[in-house]
């Protein structure tokens, strides 16, 4: 086993966050909740903030606050090609779900498709732009405006992104965060709904957060010990773990964000900002790489000059997905991966939730065999850039 193994993501945890988890768990103050919420209120322009235990169970709420007035049942349009824990918020909200097809160069959701499922009586549409891509949002709201839609921003994959000089995160009247581990701002665990231009919602019950979250303060202390290039071999090599796989969870009660995890959220903030910046340098020089090798594409977001990804990793389509690296064993060392394994429709935990409609999603199939992520993290040694170069200049033969 070798010891060394670059991330594919990396989510700063400075010292100073575990003091802090320390702190909000063993003190009887819920000002780290009182002080994240305003925050929130403040970056993301939002009215309301209510904090939670994991950004799955914040899509979870979200969802349930969107039909609130909606008579019946009110059918969720998913992304075809996204993580699977948006599959499980939606099933964990009780709602039937329609799929929609993304354009595989841009990552953001094919309009054809998305028109088809509101014209199908979608009532509740989910956009999740995807590795801090963004997507053009001016369309999606024109059509959703059309068929009296309303839109989510699962913006868990966003941090660092922008949209016409707003923030990912702030485009939508409901808008999710996630804090957990391998997002670009992180606590260990948690997540939040962020809401505006619509009248106070009624939140659902919410279970009470653990009074001592000994489960966040160990996860924070495995991350900041062995969440470094030099020992990562160590975590990936312990079966169940599942780092670097796509699981599916099943939804969980939703809960209220820990004190712990509040204090370590607050606590990294700055790194995560610069962390983000670090991001954006290190695409614009992997996007220099691809210019060696046509068998290898960058994304590019629909959206166009009016978006600045956020690079949470590096997506590009790589003809033969993994495969066609000459030296597999290399990219995968350096921090190379596959994206989600399947498309949702394949989800078997979704099968009894989805509703009649497209059955073939052609620009969510091409993802599942192409995309390829390329970590964009501040952790990349001069080598790891070498590598990296290296590997894509000869993907495919060349």
């Amino acid at each position: 086993m070798r010891l060394r193994h670059q991330l594919a993501v990396y989510s700063p945890i400075p010292v100073r966050a575990l003091g802090a988890a320390a702190a909000g768990a063993l003190g009887g103050s819920s000002a780290p909740l009182a002080s994240l919420a305003s925050l929130l209120r403040d970056e993301y322009a939002a009215d309301d903030a209510l904090l939670c235990g994991s950004g799955t169970q914040a899509l979870q709420v979200a969802i349930q606050i969107a039909r609130q007035g909606l008579k019946g049942q009110a059918t969720v349009a998913l992304p075809a090609f996204s993580c699977f824990d948006v599959a499980s918020a939606a099933i964990g909200a009780g709602e039937p779900v329609a799929l929609y097809d993304l354009g595989p160069t841009s990552l953001s959701p094919d309009l054809a498709s998305v028109e088809r499922v509101l014209n199908g009586g979608v009532a509740i549409l989910v956009v999740a732009p995807l590795y801090g891509i963004p997507v053009d949002w001016h369309a999606l709201e024109s059509l959703a405006s059309a068929h009296g839609a309303l839109l989510i921003e699962d913006a868990a994959q966003g941090h660092g992104a922008t949209y016409r000089g707003k923030a990912v995160g702030s485009l939508a009247s409901i808008s999710t965060l996630s804090f957990g581990r391998g997002k670009g701002w992180t606590g260990g665990s948690g997540g939040a709904v962020l809401t505006r231009r619509v009248k106070p919602p009624s939140w659902p019950p919410l279970e009470r957060a653990p009074r001592f979250d000994l489960g966040t303060m160990l996860r924070l202390d495995a991350q900041f010990a062995l969440g470094r290039p030099s020992l990562y071999g160590l975590p990936r090599s312990v079966p169940g773990l599942d780092l670097g796989e796509t699981v599916y969870h099943p939804p969980r009660p939703p809960t209220y964000l820990s004190r712990a995890a509040a204090g370590a959220v607050l606590a990294t903030r700055n790194d995560s900002l610069r962390e983000a910046e670090h991001r954006r340098a290190t695409g614009a020089w992997l996007r220099a790489q691809l210019q060696s090798n046509r068998a290898v594409q960058g994304i590019e977001s629909a959206a166009g000059p009016e978006a600045a990804p956020g690079f949470l990793r590096f997506p590009v389509l790589a003809r033969r997905g993994l495969a066609g690296f000459a030296d597999l064993s290399a990219a995968l060392r350096v921090g190379v991966a596959s994206s989600y394994p399947r498309c949702l429709s394949e989800l078997p935990q979704l099968a009894h939730s989805l509703v009649k409609g497209d059955s073939r999603f052609p620009g969510a199939a091409r993802l599942v065999d192409e995309l390829v992520t390329l970590p964009a993290h501040s952790l990349l040694s001069d080598s790891d850039r070498s590598t990296l170069s290296r590997i894509l200049r000869d993907y495919g033969g060349g």
